[in-house]
C-alpha cells in the first residue's frame, strides 16, 4: 500500500513509521513488516485482521497528513466504516494515539466474542435483497454504497449459499478480505466488550465537521457509543453523500488504499453536480504522479 509514496515522499513515511513504532511498543508487532516486508507481493491479500485494521487507519491517516502538508486543507471530513475513526482523529476529535490504539486492539475483541463472518460486495440494486428468501433469512445489508453497489454480511456458515444465491441471480459479486461479519447483527456478541474498551476515550469537538456514512448525518462527540456504532451500524454512503450534495457538495478527495470509494461516490452524484471526486492512491503503483495531478486539479478549483 503506496510503497512509492513511503519511499518518496517523508511526510506520509514520518506518519506510518510513528505509528508503527507506537505499534510495536504497545501490540508487539510491526505494521510496515505486514505489508513492506521483504516477503510481501503487490496482488496478495491482505486479510489478517490484526494487521489489516491498524494499516489501513495508519496509510489513511498518513495520506491526509500528506497532502496537508502540501497545502490541502479540507472543509468537511467523510469516513466509512474503520475511516470514521481516521476522519474523527484527523478532525481532533480524537488523539492519533489513542485511535490507532483503539483499531488495534478491535480484533481481539472481535475473536473472542464472534463467530466467523465474511462481507460480500455485490454490483446491483439493494432491492434484491428483499426479493430473496435465502438473502433476508441468512444475511444482513451492511451498507448500500450507490444504486447499484451494495454490501452484505453473513456468518461464515452462510457465505457459500449466499454467493451461490448471488450467481443465480447473474449478480456480479466479490468477497471482502475480512474475517467477520461487520455491520451486521453477527457482530454484535462483540457489543460489551467494545463499548467497555471505547469507555475510556472521551471525544472532543471536531475542527472541521466530520460526517458519518452512518446516518447522512455529523458525528456527535456527547455520543458514548458512537465508536461502537461505527463497527455495528450499517454503512449508507450513498444517503450520506446525497445529504453532502443538498449542501453544495464539492471536491471529494479519495483517501482510502484502493481509490474504490471515489468510483462509488461518482455513482451517487447527479450528472448536474458540479462536485468532482478524486483518488490519491491505487494498487497498481503510481501514487506519486497521481499525487501531483490531485494537487494540481485542487488547486485550480479554488
Amino acid at each position: 500500500m503506496g510503497a512509492d509514496l513511503y519511499a518518496e515522499e517523508p511526510v506520509f513515511r514520518h506518519w506510518l513509521q510513528t505509528g508503527d513504532r507506537l505499534l510495536r511498543d504497545s501490540h508487539g508487532f510491526s505494521v510496515l513488516d505486514s505489508f513492506y516486508g521483504p516477503e510481501c507481493r503487490p496482488g496478495e491479500p491482505f486479510d489478517r485482521l490484526e494487521a489489516s485494521h491498524p494499516a489501513l487507519f495508519l496509510v489513511q491517516y498518513a495520506l491526509a497528513k500528506l497532502v496537508q502538508h502540501h497545502g490541502l486543507r479540507p472543509d468537511q471530513l467523510l469516513g466509512i466504516s474503520l475511516g470514521e475513526f481516521t476522519a474523527m482523529s484527523l478532525a481532533g476529535m480524537l488523539s492519533f494515539e489513542r485511535a490507532l490504539s483503539g483499531v488495534a486492539t478491535q480484533p481481539a475483541l472481535y475473536r473472542q466474542s464472534c463467530e466467523p463472518g465474511g462481507m460480500v460486495a455485490v454490483l446491483g440494486s439493494a432491492m434484491v435483497y428483499g426479493q430473496s428468501e435465502l438473502l433476508s433469512r441468512s444475511s444482513e445489508i451492511a451498507g448500500v454504497s450507490a444504486e447499484e453497489h451494495f454490501v452484505l454480511a453473513a456468518p461464515a456458515s452462510a457465505l457459500p449459499s449466499v454467493e451461490a444465491e448471488l450467481r443465480a441471480r447473474g449478480l456480479v459479486h466479490q468477497r471482502l478480505p475480512v474475517p467477520f461479519a461487520f455491520h451486521s447483527r453477527w457482530i454484535e456478541p462483540a457489543g460489551e466488550v467494545c463499548k467497555k474498551a471505547f469507555s475510556q476515550y472521551r471525544l472532543q469537538s471536531p475542527y472541521w465537521p466530520c460526517w458519518s456514512s452512518r446516518g447522512a448525518g455529523f458525528v456527535d462527540p456527547a455520543d458514548a457509543d458512537v465508536l461502537w456504532r461505527i463497527v455495528r451500524e450499517p454503512m449508507n454512503l450513498r444517503t450520506t453523500v446525497e445529504a453532502v450534495e443538498a449542501r453544495g457538495g464539492g471536491l471529494y478527495l479519495d483517501l482510502s488504499p484502493a481509490g474504490s470509494v471515489s468510483a462509488l461516490v461518482r455513482q451517487v452524484l447527479s450528472p448536474q453536480s458540479p462536485s468532482r471526486t478524486l483518488a490519491v492512491m491505487s494498487p497498481f503503483g503510481g501514487n506519486v504522479t497521481r499525487l501531483r495531478t490531485v494537487l494540481a486539479a485542487a488547486a485550480e478549483r479554488h
